[in-house]
């Protein structure tokens, strides 16, 4: 009896942290990222080149994952996105740009995401080249 809740207890915790090192955003099967400016007359940035979707996707999954509570005290998002993965498969996401940092929403999961300030520039950077 002791062996089989050591091998189970051991079998869930092995799971538990596959999930935990899981990339947030799978750039696998990207096909198209879009980036829409939260301002009324924002213009939409679409990023089909595939080096370039992995590159975006890479630095989206180098954030951090923080807590609701702070993610919310928020201005007015910069952009709102989507992640193509099909013609019938769309991952919504929502960027706010700060000069230190950016925090990334992963709307399906309501998932928050905190990028440091040098992966904050690479992301500005990556933005401005798919335009």
């Amino acid at each position: 009896m002791g062996i089989v809740l050591f091998f189970g207890i051991l079998s869930l915790s092995v799971f538990y942290i596959f999930n935990l090192m899981a990339e947030p955003f799978d750039s696998r099967n990207a096909e198209e990222i879009t980036f829409i400016a939260a301002e009324k007359s924002g213009k939409a940035i679409r990023i089909k080149e595939r080096q370039s979707i992995d590159g975006i996707l890479d630095t989206f999954n180098k954030g951090k994952r923080m807590k609701k509570n702070k993610a919310h005290d928020r201005s007015q998002p910069d952009y709102h996105g989507d992640i193509k993965m099909s013609d019938k498969h769309h991952v919504p996401f929502t960027v706010w740009l700060e000069k230190d940092q950016a925090v990334i929403l992963q709307n399906d999961d309501e998932t928050y995401f905190h990028l440091n300030q040098r992966d904050n520039a690479d992301l500005i950077k990556k933005i401005e080249k798919g335009t």
